[in-house]
């Protein structure tokens, strides 16, 4: 399966808690855009994102709840570009 297959199947289709993350993209980028310019907004929405994974990665089993850590990074890449586009569309 090539790589942007298992992205749309992984990282969005198959994604259950990309809502969660998109929700979360739009709630932070508004709030942070009440301080901070819309670039700035979508740039710390975007590390908090980041940096969420990461953290996801080390706390959970994602062996055990994804399958493969192969799966876990495209269900990760494609939360992650949730809450981007979320918050890029909140800002403009």
């Amino acid at each position: 399966m090539k790589w942007y297959n298992k992205l749309l199947k992984w990282g969005f289709n198959s994604n259950y808690w990309i809502w969660f993350h998109i929700l979360a993209g739009g709630i932070l980028a508004k709030l942070i855009n009440i301080f901070l310019n819309n670039w700035l907004s979508v740039l710390i929405v975007s590390i908090i994102a980041i940096i969420w994974e990461i953290y996801e990665y080390f706390k959970d089993d994602v062996v055990k709840i994804y399958g493969s850590i192969e799966r876990f990074w495209y269900d990760a890449i494609g939360d992650v570009l949730g809450a981007i586009a979320c918050a890029i569309l909140v800002v403009i």
